[in-house]
C-alpha cells in the first residue's frame, strides 16, 4: 500500500468512528505496517468492519485473509462434488 491509501484507509474509519483520532505519528506506523497489504484486502475488511462493528479496526483485523483449505475452489462451486452418483 502506498501512504496515500493508508490515508484513505484511515480517513474512512474516522468518518466512521468519530472516536478514531488521526495523527502523523499513527499514519506513520499503519503505514509501516500496512506497506506490504494489498490495497483492496484492506479497504475491503474496513468496510465490512464498518458495516458489522461499533468500535475501530485493528491493523490485524484490515490485513485478515480468510483461511480455505487448498481444495475449496475445487468443490464451492459444485454442490455434488465427492460424491458417485455411479452406484
Amino acid at each position: 500500500m502506498t501512504r496515500e491509501q493508508v490515508k484513505h484507509v484511515m480517513k474512512l474509519i474516522s468518518f466512521v468512528y468519530s472516536n478514531f483520532e488521526v495523527s502523523k505519528e499513527k499514519v506513520d506506523i499503519w503505514y509501516d505496517l500496512l506497506a506490504d497489504e494489498p490495497f483492496d484486502l484492506v479497504l475491503s475488511n474496513a468496510k465490512r468492519h464498518a458495516k458489522e462493528k461499533t468500535y475501530p479496526p485493528t491493523i490485524a483485523e484490515l490485513c485478515h485473509r480468510e483461511e480455505r483449505p487448498a481444495y475449496y475452489e475445487l468443490y464451492v462451486h459444485n454442490m455434488n462434488a465427492g460424491e458417485d452418483w455411479t452406484q
